[in-house]
């Protein structure tokens, strides 16, 4: 377990530390570098990587549909959860925003990479299209309270991202085996190289602005939903779609990520509760470094 701990999981809270400490001494703006990973260096990782992958297209079949059921099922608990501690009006919203959607991105891809190697890493991408799809559905929904005009005109800005085109014609060469002239494959390698650091650098950076000051109860909730009923949610799932192997070994792990940071963005835009999605935030990923090994140390050995 200690070996996982520190090939697996401290390497991301190491470059994440450098981004908590260059965001609290320089306080840069994250968006510029965030934009560089979404539209630039993400694409170029998915569309590399998935059109060369070794991935049966039975996996990406049940990755998908495993996402979808996977948050369904998610929604109706944080519901549930929500109701039974009298959760109610936008501290409601802001709880459902932060157990629903995870840190698969700047935190499960390098996750899966250095539990699992090239082939978790794989499969973590294959998490990015659906999840640009329910973050800029599902999530802008429940921040927005359900309600108005403008939250579902915030669905538009999902089909200008470009993961969700670099993911569909990633699969789509995939079976042809296309080699790239260099000239096409050495920047699209070098620029996909960057997409991990720079993610967890991000990650940091927004990190540094985080608090547990305030709303720590609902934090606290929220936190184990997250945490600890989601992957136990996530692996008889896997069982019903027939996973296995690293594909569910995977899936389970990037179920149990930390709340995603995006939800603090989405949070203040729609005034749901932004302090209490920050406070979860922060201490879902404090507490992610000993659920994860342990996680990590299970999946690996008993499936």
């Amino acid at each position: 377990m200690l070996s996982i701990l520190l090939d697996a999981v401290l390497p991301v809270f190491v470059i994440a530390s450098i981004g908590i400490l260059i965001g609290r001494v320089f306080k840069p703006d994250p968006r510029p570098i965030s934009r560089l990973a979404l539209y630039v260096f993400s694409p170029a990782l998915i569309f590399g990587s998935l059109s060369s992958a070794d991935i049966p297209f039975r996996d990406v079949i049940t990755i998908f549909a495993f996402l979808f059921l996977w948050t369904g099922v998610l929604y109706v608990i944080s519901w549930g959860v929500a109701w039974q501690a009298k959760i109610q009006g936008k501290a409601r919203n802001a709880f459902l925003l932060s157990t629903l959607f995870s840190n698969a991105v700047n935190y499960g891809m390098p996750l899966a990479l250095f539990s699992f190697g090239q082939p978790g890493l794989e499969r973590a991408l294959l998490f990015l299209a659906p999840t640009a799809v329910l973050s800029g559905t599902l999530a802008v929904y429940i921040a927005s309270g359900g309600n108005g005009v403008k939250g579902w005109r915030s669905v538009l800005p999902v089909f200008r991202v470009p993961m969700l085109y670099a993911t569909v014609a990633g699969l789509a060469l995939n079976p042809l085996n296309v080699t790239f002239p260099n000239v096409i494959g050495r920047p699209l390698e070098l620029l996909g190289d960057a997409a991990i650091p720079t993610m967890i650098m991000v990650l940091g950076i927004q990190l540094s602005h985080a608090t547990l000051k305030e709303d720590f109860v609902p934090g606290v909730i929220a936190t184990v939903v997250r945490l600890i009923i989601s992957p136990a949610v996530a692996f008889p799932l896997t069982l019903l779609l027939g996973m296995h192997g690293v594909t569910q070994q995977t899936v389970i792990v990037l179920a149990a990520m930390p709340t995603a940071v995006f939800t603090t963005i989405l949070a203040t835009e729609f005034d749901a509760r932004p302090n209490q999605v920050t406070t979860t935030v922060a201490l879902s990923t404090a507490c992610s470094m000993a659920t994860l090994t342990v996680l990590i140390w299970v999946v690996q050995r008993l499936l």
